[in-house]
């Protein structure tokens, strides 16, 4: 099958149709994952947020694995309904975290059963740097940067 290009004048050459994607050299993995239904959403993003992420931080394989990022981004009821009064349709799901490493093992699924629901859905791949700048000391190389825009 050959790649259908459609006729478009390119603002920015590194997103060309000839350009070399900006993969970066970090395995990126998302979980996505609902609170337990005896949680409360309360005690789920507190929880999560401050008991798991401590276990996960201090975990000897989280040094290990070369984490170079670790974020949470929380999905709350009342953003779920600001979604939907804005006509937009949410992913199902009331957290999702994001661990970049070059290598990774499960360290921290005993603490999960105290609040997660099963099961826990993963995403694993490499991130395509489009914007903003790559992570310090993994080799990879910066996307398209404010400075860079500046001066187009």
């Amino acid at each position: 099958m050959t790649l259908k290009k459609i006729d478009h004048g390119f603002k920015n050459d590194a997103l060309s149709y000839d350009a070399t994607p900006n993969y970066q050299p970090c395995i990126k993995l998302s979980f996505f994952f609902n609170k337990r239904p005896e949680v409360s959403h309360e005690q789920f993003h507190k929880h999560w947020e401050t008991v798991h992420a401590d276990l996960t931080i201090a975990a000897k394989d989280f040094k290990a694995c070369k984490i170079q990022r670790y974020v949470q981004f929380h999905q709350t009821p009342d953003m779920k309904e600001k979604a939907k009064q804005l006509g937009l349709e949410h992913v199902a799901f009331d957290g999702c975290s994001e661990i970049w490493s070059p290598e990774y093992a499960n360290a921290m699924q005993p603490d999960c059963a105290h609040f997660l629901a099963f099961p826990i859905h993963v995403m694993v791949g490499y991130d395509n740097l489009i914007f903003g700048h790559a992570i310090p000391g993994e080799g990879g190389k910066d996307g398209i940067t404010p400075e860079t825009l500046q001066s187009k």
